[in-house]
């Protein structure tokens, strides 16, 4: 589906919007909201119906972490630590770094995605010739805030990694902007594969978004894995859960937009974007 400049500016907020809706733990509100609705009512069963929906839905996610069930897809779509060979560049995508706590504190913070820069630094050490790339903006409405590309500088200067080899790219504020702003700042590269670093349950939606804007010879390189083996899955881990359970709910939702807006396309339609 084609989309214009206008369409291009609103997809953020509206993305944004739209999935504060249909979060799953506004669901669980909207729930709670209809409960009380129907005790001001006097409509005991609808409160009841919804107290009930509420309750179950949160034993649910407390005990039986439903997260991994849809996490499962997206994690597996392409394996843990694939063979790379002399690439030409490691592309790190923002999401891994706290902008706000780096400004406040004056020194770098990494949230619960910072595996993508504890990857990203070992494959840097490994493969020395390697450009080093990172992609995101402050993720905002409101502007005034660090931007992303400055708290990898930290990061990844921080690590040893000489200032010479990074390429920040720092306006991005969604993963299709991180694939088309950062692509011209690759044409000068030397051949090789490019090793692109997210979380594991991003990455499907990643190599469809930058095979979509036209990048070739991408390695898949996921990390920050969520799925728990079946024995460390029961407990009551009810916060934990509902955050595994949004972030695998905004991840499907985030795959079929970006389908249905030709921001995301199979990887096999478009030969050449992975290195074989």
């Amino acid at each position: 589906m084609a989309t214009g400049p206008v369409m291009e500016g609103l997809f953020f907020p509206l993305s944004k919007l739209f999935w504060m809706a249909v979060r799953p733990e506004s669901w669980l509100l909207g729930l709670m909201l209809v409960a009380l609705a129907g005790l001001l009512l006097h409509r005991r069963r609808l409160a009841v119906t919804a107290l009930s929906l509420a309750i179950a839905a949160f034993l649910v996610i407390a005990l039986l972490r439903p997260a991994d069930t849809l996490l499962g897809p997206l994690e597996r779509a392409y394996p843990a630590n694939p063979d790379v060979t002399a690439p030409a560049a490691i592309v790190v995508l923002g999401g891994g770094e706290e902008a706000v706590r780096t400004d406040t504190y004056g020194q770098p913070h990494i949230s619960d995605k910072g595996d993508r820069f504890l990857a990203a630094i070992a494959l840097a050490r490994r493969y020395p010739e390697a450009r080093v790339v990172f992609t995101g903006g402050t993720g905002w409405f409101r502007t005034g805030f660090l931007p992303g590309s400055e708290v990898a500088r930290q990061i990844f200067t921080g690590a040893g990694i000489a200032e010479e080899r990074l390429i920040l790219e720092g306006r991005s504020l969604n993963t299709w902007q991180n694939a088309v702003n950062t692509l011209p700042l690759m044409a000068d590269l030397p051949e090789g594969g490019i090793v692109l670093v997210t979380s594991a349950f991003h990455m499907r939606r990643s190599v469809e978004v930058f095979c979509a804007a036209g990048w070739r010879s991408l390695i898949p390189y996921p990390t920050d894995f969520r799925i728990l083996a079946l024995g460390h899955r029961l407990g009551w881990r009810f916060a934990e859960n509902l955050q595994e359970l949004n972030q695998a709910a905004k991840e499907w939702i985030g795959l079929l937009a970006y389908r249905h807006t030709g921001r995301g396309v199979s990887p096999q339609t478009r030969p050449g974007c992975l290195l074989p």
